[in-house]
């Protein structure tokens, strides 16, 4: 059997209600030479009904014998990845059919040293799909530097040599918030990333009313932090950190703590502007509580 040129790998737990959309726009690509790995984290609804009732050979189904999280997920299906290139999407999003196209066309345009190229996306609500904003790619090269300081790539574009995680490793299941931020800026410190300025997914928000789990993230943010050591030792950047997690709190309905948050950032880098324009814009950023935690990742 002749290798696929893509592998795509879609992580799903408990979500067969969503599972089918996603699936089926990977199935609607204009490229095709690709398998499709959907690997079902243990869930407990009519997940391998869903899979089973679509025929198409390109799909292969694996089941975790318990649930593990979204990193254990995703590592079990890049293991198992035959592709040259790797492209993730998780089960309540989307691709549009010519995501895989533009990308793979973009790849045929550059060197060996680029290892990612990503695209923009639109914000869509779950609840009528209606569009809530869109962000537009803007970083290319060597983009180390600015992963440092935020995670601006949307996990549902990236193309991936699957080269990188043999250099870069797996995603880290330790971690229980910013899985995809760190596995992005691990592949930074050795490939360059590139991207088509062309919007190829959507990324789905749920809900309006749900709360932070700051119990998940805090933690989860702090350890990634302390597992990158050019943040820390940097006052600027570790100051966006603790002024964009200060307001988080502080959106997510624990003031007090925020407040603390956001103190030791400017206390930190009094005259960095870039953590006050930062913390401007989280403050008056009209969308939901829910909005911005889909954003940074913080359920995955």
């Amino acid at each position: 059997m002749s290798r696929p040129r893509v592998s795509v790998i879609i992580p799903t737990y408990n979500r067969a209600h969503l599972l089918k959309r996603a699936i089926g726009s990977v199935l609607r690509q204009s490229f095709d030479d690709f398998e499709l790995i959907v690997v079902d984290d243990a869930s407990p609804d009519n997940t391998p009904e869903i899979v089973e009732s679509i025929d198409d050979g390109r799909i292969r189904y694996v089941r975790l014998k318990k649930n593990s999280g979204g990193p254990v997920a995703r590592n079990t299906g890049i293991k198992k990845a035959r592709g040259k290139f790797i492209a993730l999407l998780d089960d309540d999003d989307e691709w549009r059919s010519y995501r895989l196209e533009v990308q793979i066309k973009k790849f045929e345009e550059l060197g060996r040293e680029f290892g990612v190229v990503y695209g923009g996306f639109y914000y869509v609500s779950q609840q009528d799909g209606k569009i809530l904003g869109k962000r537009r790619p803007k970083f290319k090269g060597d983009v180390y530097h600015h992963l440092l300081k935020e995670n601006f790539i949307g996990s549902p574009t990236l193309l991936i040599r699957r080269e990188c995680f043999k250099r870069a490793g797996l995603f880290d299941p330790t971690l229980t918030s910013s899985q995809d931020w760190d596995m992005w800026l691990r592949i930074a410190r050795y490939y360059k990333f590139d991207y088509v300025n062309e919007i190829v997914a959507k990324y789905y928000v749920h809900g309006r009313q749900i709360s932070f789990n700051m119990k998940k993230y805090i933690p989860g943010r702090e350890r990634f932090i302390s597992k990158h050591k050019d943040i820390s030792k940097d006052p600027k950047i570790m100051s966006l950190h603790l002024s964009q997690m200060g307001m988080l709190l502080i959106l997510g309905g624990d003031p007090e703590k925020g407040l603390k948050y956001v103190g030791r950032s400017i206390a930190m880098s009094p005259f960095n502007l870039e953590n006050y324009l930062k913390l401007m814009e989280l403050a008056m950023d009209s969308r939901s509580i829910e909005y911005i935690k889909k954003i940074l990742h913080f359920n995955r």
